[in-house]
């Protein structure tokens, strides 16, 4: 198994990353520690770096980011 590597996160980053992620699992009832959800972590440290980073930016960017295409 490779472990991934992060970019550091400022303090204001990882508690937006944080609440984000803990709302994903709550409203998909998805366990913290899945294999899904460390996926859709790395998405949104992606979106993070990309300038979503406001808890309502980055909600709203992994949201339209994990919608199924038609």
């Amino acid at each position: 198994m490779q472990i991934p590597t992060f970019p550091k996160l400022e303090n204001g980053e990882l508690e937006v990353l944080t609440s984000v992620i803990a709302d994903w699992c709550q409203e998909n009832r998805m366990d913290p520690e899945s294999e899904c959800t460390r996926a859709v972590i790395a998405l949104a440290i992606d979106l993070l770096e990309a300038g979503f980073n406001t808890r309502e930016s980055l909600s709203i960017a992994l949201a339209n980011a994990l919608e199924p295409e038609v």
